[in-house]
């Protein structure tokens, strides 16, 4: 772990208040090279273009930053860049927790209320009183994310709750761990879900992951001492013991780290 993006990530964390200053944390944790004091000033700088000098309401914002080129990175969904802030900012393309951060940005620069929605799959903003899907930069309506839930058999409980931003930083990081995972490159998953386990110390199932990503790197005593972190913090007793035989399994196998 990197001692400046530790201390960067400790510092949100006392205060985490702003959803772009945890999103430009994440995006160094990403990117060691990312732009934050760009991507601050591009903020600022589309705040002052949607207000034309006029009073502006939650559809007017909406629709501008649109007319603006925001929009869903398409067929480039799954690339790493889409979670890292400043180059959603200059290529106008991410995934929906990345321009919902950019919609909550300009919003609260507008003084508008912003808030993230961690609705499952697809992470989803209110700006003032209006629902919007920030990966079509456009309104959405609670009936029609309801539709989405049961087409997709997804249960509601919880599908509304309100992101803080910390909850924002730690989906951020997810969804990156996730694709260099895919991607066969488990020695950054880990990096990155050492700055996750600031956010969520307690997280059992993180420590699961980390274990299989030791396993797949060949070095089962590491794996082993993760799922030791994990049963310490599983939720019931049935969970722990599946935890332990597992354990135990893991413990026989041979390290191929020599």
């Amino acid at each position: 772990m990197n001692a400046d993006l530790r201390d960067a990530l400790a510092g949100f964390l006392e205060q985490p208040e702003d959803p772009v200053e945890g999103a430009l944390v994440a995006a160094r944790i990403i990117d060691p090279e990312a732009d934050a004091t760009w991507a601050r000033q591009e903020i600022a700088s589309l705040a002052q273009t949607v207000a034309a000098d006029a009073e502006v309401r939650p559809e007017q914002m909406v629709a501008a930053l649109r007319e603006c080129g925001f929009r869903g990175a398409g067929e480039r969904y799954y690339e790493v860049e889409n979670s890292v802030l400043d180059h959603v900012l200059r290529t106008r393309r991410g995934i929906p927790v990345s321009l919902a951060v950019v919609l909550m940005g300009v919003a609260r620069k507008l003084g508008l209320a912003a808030t993230g929605i961690n609705f499952p799959r697809h992470f989803l903003v209110t700006i003032g009183d209006l629902l919007v899907d920030p990966y079509e930069v456009a309104a959405t309506t609670v009936a029609a994310c309801r539709e989405w839930l049961r087409r997709n058999r997804v249960a509601e409980d919880g599908a509304f709750d309100v992101a803080a931003p910390k909850d924002i930083v730690l989906r951020m990081l997810n969804n990156v761990r996730m694709t260099v995972a895919r991607q066969g490159d488990h020695v950054r998953a880990l990096d990155i879900s050492d700055y996750q386990l600031m956010i969520v110390p307690d997280a059992y199932g993180l420590y699961v992951e980390r274990a299989d990503a030791w396993l797949r790197l060949g070095a089962p005593e590491m794996a082993a001492d993760e799922l030791d972190k994990a049963a310490a913090r599983a939720p019931d007793e049935a969970m722990r013991e599946r935890l332990r035989e597992r354990i135990a399994q893991t413990r026989r196998r041979k390290s191929a780290v020599h």
